[in-house]
């Protein structure tokens, strides 16, 4: 530190890279350029891409706040060792992506140890894990990090956040849909990254109008804005990028460009399966770097060595990874076992024997969601219901232990390591004198359940399920383009699903040879809550309300067939008659391809 060439006199500019990212991608192919031949001024280029790399996103993500403790570290090293160049308030912070959430940990950790950053600029901060939806405040980006703080937003909504992060939020074009991005969200993202560069030296530079009222609405599927300007407030307009102005006075809560539209569109919809294309990590490997001497660590420092011992956790499941497992149980309920259910051991030909299975009832297997289990809601609301009507055969799938918090890495393969050993019990269920045949069998599953119901069918050779129900299949880890692992039409004879959180926390789909969309599939009533997290969480799960009272109800519900949402929205897909009307639910007819 001592002997580098550091220019006198002029700002610190430090570019942290994203997700995927290293020292020669975005930010800083664009920005380093842009700057140096702008004028002199020193750069530093935070490579954390051994953290960072495919597919492994949720470690990336993770890693952020790891990372912002390192390069806290250093920039404090640096401010003492070279005072006479650099100092904290003089210091540039600009992070990309998952890097905009570095800086802000930098920021937070450097306040922790006596200085604060003068300056960061978020470019598109990462939406996967740090929107709203059980991300904690101190791993995000947000205005207490720096004096000040600017956060330029392009992909709002997919793989970006919706902020407000900074004191000056800019949303271009209203932050989705960028000019010559068709359909291409990764375009998108990096916008943020493309205009930020040319603001350096642009003699004509981006401006923002000031707007004091933005209102986001995943209920009813856009953003309205009412930020219209004329132009007699040309001196209102606040310059984008570099040349932003820091006095926290000129900005309202957020900042705006162009006259408001539609923001999150059925085609835009669309483009969210996109968002975070997750593939299998099964070993996480992370860099060993060293965190021994990072203060403001909120574990016992002289324990912590490497990244990996910030997040030892309890095995979440324990080798060997082959079906049968401990971790992955069946449990037989019927009316005589409500109380104490029997569990299916299926390399066990007895166990069979031993249990109330009764091969002329029929068999439901119901596969729960996230941080789900056996004693949780539906699978508990789901068999009463079934009892209440008849004699039913309900098997329930307990794999709780590999879907729940710590275990996120995990998720990204143990939906296929479960269907699996679902699909050997369907087997050992084909084979046994008493048992039943797949065709006569049927699947639901909740949320991320639904898909592990599809990949189940992806394991059976020469049968094929006789139905499936999906509630609500989660988009989480299920965004990318490659669909094989979601649950769709081929994967029983008749697959039907039902939307309630479409977009958000559930796909749109369509998934099977009849999707449902509950009002829409989204916007659920008594869903409404002052927390989005409420909101979405409770519109994800209504779904589930839907199909128990679908089981015994008198009335049931009815849906009319559309073609396609843009259609439903125009108010096109109003019924001629009756006959139109299609029961969903546990009773639906079996012949409509598309609802």
């Amino acid at each position: 530190m001592k002997s580098a060439p550091f220019v006198e006199n002029v700002e610190l500019r430090v570019l942290i890279h994203g997700y995927t990212g290293h020292k020669d991608y975005s930010p800083n192919m664009e920005l380093r350029p842009a700057f140096l031949d702008y004028n002199d001024i020193n750069i530093i280029s935070v490579d954390w891409s051994p953290l960072a790399r495919p597919p492994c996103y949720v470690q990336a993500a993770v890693n952020t706040d790891v990372v912002g403790q390192c390069t806290a570290k250093f920039l404090a090293s640096l401010f003492t060792v070279r005072p006479d160049v650099v100092s904290c308030n003089n210091t540039h912070v600009i992070g990309f992506s998952l890097g905009a959430h570095v800086a802000g940990g930098t920021g937070k950790y450097l306040q922790e140890l006596g200085c604060k950053l003068g300056w960061i600029s978020g470019l598109d901060p990462a939406l996967p894990l740090f929107s709203e939806i059980g991300a904690k405040p101190e791993y995000t980006l947000d205005s207490t990090d720096a004096d000040f703080v600017d956060v330029i937003h392009t992909n709002v909504g997919w793989k970006g956040q919706f902020g407000p992060e900074g004191h000056a939020d800019f949303y271009i074009t209203n932050g989705y849909a960028q000019p010559g991005c068709v359909a291409n969200s990764s375009c998108d993202h990096v916008r943020a990254v493309e205009i930020y560069s040319e603001s350096i030296s642009s003699s004509t530079g981006f401006y923002g109008a000031p707007c004091g009222l933005y209102i986001k609405s995943f209920l009813f599927g856009f953003v309205r804005q009412v930020c219209v300007m004329s132009s007699s407030d040309v001196d209102k307009y606040i310059l984008v990028g570099l040349h932003v102005p820091h006095e926290e006075s000129k900005y309202k809560k957020f900042l705006k460009f162009r006259k408001g539209q539609n923001i999150l569109n059925s085609e835009a919809r669309e483009i969210n399966k996109h968002l975070l294309q997750v593939l299998h990590c099964i070993t996480s490997r992370r860099s060993r770097v060293s965190l021994s001497e990072v203060k403001g660590q909120a574990h016992n420092e002289s324990q912590v060595k490497t990244i990996n011992d910030l997040y030892i956790t309890t095995s979440c499941i324990d080798p060997p990874i082959v079906c049968p497992h401990r971790r992955i149980q069946f449990f037989l309920y019927t009316r005589r076992t409500q109380k104490t259910p029997e569990l299916i051991d299926t390399t066990n030909e007895e166990s069979l024997y031993r249990s109330q299975f009764n091969p002329s009832h029929q068999t439901k297997i119901i596969i729960h969601g996230f941080q789900g289990g056996r004693n949780l809601s539906p699978s508990t609301d789901l068999r009463d219901a079934y009892f209440k009507r008849g004699n039913y055969n309900i098997i329930i799938v307990d794999y709780g232990s590999l879907v729940r918090l710590p275990c996120l890495s995990q998720m990204q393969w143990s939906p296929g390591f479960c269907a699996q050993c679902i699909a050997q019990l369907v087997y050992y269920l084909s084979q046994h004198p008493r048992g039943v045949q797949p065709e006569t069998l049927h699947l639901m599953g909740y949320s991320i359940g639904a898909h592990i119901a599809g990949l189940t069918a992806n394991y059976l050779e020469g049968a094929k399920l006789g139905r499936i129900t999906g509630l609500d299949p989660t988009i989480i880890f299920y965004m990318g383009q490659n669909r094989s692992h979601d649950l769709d039409s081929s994967d029983a004879h008749f697959v039907d699903v039902i939307h309630t959180g479409a977009g958000i926390l559930g796909q749109w789909g369509p998934n099977g040879h009849a999707d449902f969309y509950v009002n829409g599939g989204t916007s659920q009533p008594g869903c409404l809550s002052t927390s989005l997290i409420k909101t979405l969480s409770c519109d994800h799960t209504k779904v589930t309300p839907y199909f128990i009272e679908s089981i015994n109800s008198k009335n049931g519900f009815w849906a009319v067939p559309c073609t396609n949402r843009i259609s439903y929205n125009l108010g096109l897909c109003n019924p001629s008659s009756d006959k139109e009307y299609v029961l969903m639910g546990e009773h639906v007819s079996h012949k409509y391809l598309f609802i």
